[in-house]
């Protein structure tokens, strides 16, 4: 069974790895601005083809490694390990391919455009976003509540980890810190969610010049589904983590023996919400809706996104001059966030921290 769900992760894996150069608007080539026309040369794809047959040798090689080594090691371990090697690989291919489309790149300064004015400016509130933001709230004020309320009757040992039947199969004694972590943790992660998916709905729009709002046009769609996206995701955890909470409460009490399978649905749910909705944007409306602007992809992209020396590696944004906080990536889909804004890496390093750090300084302090 282990197998079958590295099998089909790694499969995953390999169609969002096959899918991801061909989204891309055009004018890019992983990560690189490298022209329009040049983007769809002969050079580009002979590179494009070496990453997809590289990708598959990475992703063969790791399920056949886990196959070996599962009868002799724990499968969940060998699982992991396996994962995080495919991964490696996955980022060992991108800095390969994209030191070969550096040799195509556009030299000197992108061409500016009018249509600059409007990149960051005036953005449409989005409802779900803050929908998401309150509902994360909500979920994780019930949480807290219902597990402050309930911390009297609670053993001396409190239930941590629960294995793959529902049971728990691992104990901390009690305090408050081990008690409050889930409902804690479930506050920053929701909440942080949904502030992400309010972000992406005033993010930067990338457009081309002369294009007469074409480009324009496809961006204001694409970052709306996204954070309409992110929010639905944020919303979605917020079930998960809340119901996990209340329940590990129930199980520490004895009022019942185990977590209920309902929570097996609710996260088949979310992943299936995840990986179908990321699947549909990229294949309905391509990154930074490059599917929606072909009427006008022989316009030359502008600004930032065309820039090369503003992209360390072709992932990471960085430029003190630009106020936004969130830009459209070169390579993936969706958004980065401007490592120059110190705003912006602020944000994303609490948050990170909290999430990493959080459920270690409670266990440290619970035991």
């Amino acid at each position: 069974m282990e197998l079958v769900v590295l099998l089909v992760t790694l499969a995953l894996l390999g169609t969002f790895c096959y899918l991801i150069p061909r989204i891309g608007r055009r004018g890019l080539l992983f990560g690189v601005y490298v022209g329009e026309e040049s983007s769809e040369g002969e050079e580009a794809r002979r590179i494009t083809r070496s990453w997809n047959w590289r990708i598959a040798a990475w992703l063969l090689l790791c399920f056949l490694l886990a196959a070996v080594a599962t009868p002799y090691f724990r499968a969940a371990g060998t699982i992991v390990a396996a994962l995080l090697v495919s991964c490696a690989g996955v980022v060992i291919e991108f800095i390969r391919a994209h030191y070969q489309a550096r040799r195509l790149a556009v030299a000197g300064s992108p061409r500016l455009s009018a249509a600059a004015v409007v990149t960051t400016g005036n953005p449409v509130p989005l409802v779900m976003p803050s929908v998401a933001i309150a509902f994360g709230f909500v979920g994780a004020a019930i949480a807290i509540g219902y597990t402050w309320a309930h911390f009297a009757e609670l053993p001396a040992m409190f239930p941590t980890h629960f294995g793959p039947s529902g049971a728990p199969d691992d104990w901390m004694p009690k305090s408050y810190a081990t008690v409050m972590m889930l409902p804690i943790v479930s506050l920053v992660v929701c909440v942080g969610l949904g502030v992400i998916a309010l972000l992406t709905g005033r993010a930067k729009r990338s457009i081309r010049t002369g294009d007469n709002g074409v480009s324009f046009e496809a961006q204001e769609r694409f970052r709306t589904i996204m954070a309409r996206f992110l929010a639905g995701l944020s919303m979605s955890v917020t079930v998960l983590m809340t119901t996990l909470s209340i329940c590990a409460i129930r199980v520490a009490m004895g009022a019942a023996p185990t977590l209920p399978r309902s929570l097996d649905v609710i996260v088949v749910g979310l992943v299936i919400f995840a990986v179908g909705g990321s699947l549909i944007i990229a294949l309905r409306y391509g990154q930074g809706g490059s599917r929606l602007e072909h009427a006008a992809a022989d316009a030359p992209l502008t600004n930032g996104l065309a820039d090369n020396k503003l992209w360390v590696l072709g992932m990471f944004y960085v430029n003190r001059d630009d106020p936004s906080i969130l830009v459209e990536k070169r390579f993936g889909l969706g958004y980065t966030i401007n490592f120059g804004n110190r705003m912006a890496v602020a944000f994303i390093v609490v948050f990170l921290a909290l999430i990493v750090l959080l459920p270690a300084v409670m266990a440290l302090f619970g035991r």
